[in-house]
């Protein structure tokens, strides 16, 4: 009876943190699609296919994006190095077949940092982080989490930005 209380506890927790990702995942969700309306807000932003406006993520990012790597805050400098010492890798068509590509983690810039958390956007809006369930919950939480840190410190660091974020700039 005690193992089946202990295999009922495990399967709680384990929903548990399930429901904690899942959080986790929209309000990086949530905020990336405001960076991405900021940005083109800001005046950060190319013409596309078809003159589509999309958001140019590389002048942002050696511009606005350069702020948080001088950042002291040891969180953010945790979150700022897990990102670029373990970037997310890329997903990749071999085969017939998806794989995952291990990301160079040599180079040490803004331009590198927020294109490495472009790919933790990549991989979950593109389906490389499921398969009915989350696939690697725990490099999943630390990739997100630590993304989202970084996002949210680079709104505090700069006006325009958090103005565009909170609707303060059309």
């Amino acid at each position: 009876m005690a193992e089946s209380r202990d295999e009922a506890m495990d399967l709680v927790d384990d929903v548990d943190a399930i429901a904690g990702l899942d959080r986790l995942a929209f309000q990086f969700f949530k905020l990336f699609a405001q960076y991405e309306y900021a940005l083109k807000a800001m005046g950060y932003a190319t013409s596309g296919r078809n003159r589509q406006a999309e958001p140019d993520w590389d002048r942002f990012a050696n511009q606005v994006g350069a702020l948080v790597m001088d950042v002291q805050d040891q969180e953010i400098q945790d979150a700022r190095q897990y990102i670029l010492d373990t970037p997310p890798k890329r997903q990749v068509w071999v085969d017939n077949e998806v794989q995952w590509e291990v990301v160079a983690n040599l180079e040490r810039s803004p331009q590198i940092l927020f294109a490495h958390i472009r790919r933790v956007r990549n991989n979950l809006y593109h389906g490389g982080k499921f398969n009915g369930r989350w696939i690697d919950p725990d490099r999943s939480q630390e990739l997100i989490g630590k993304s989202l840190k970084v996002l949210r410190a680079l709104v505090a660091l700069n006006p325009d930005l958090s103005n565009a974020i909170n609707g303060n700039q059309a």
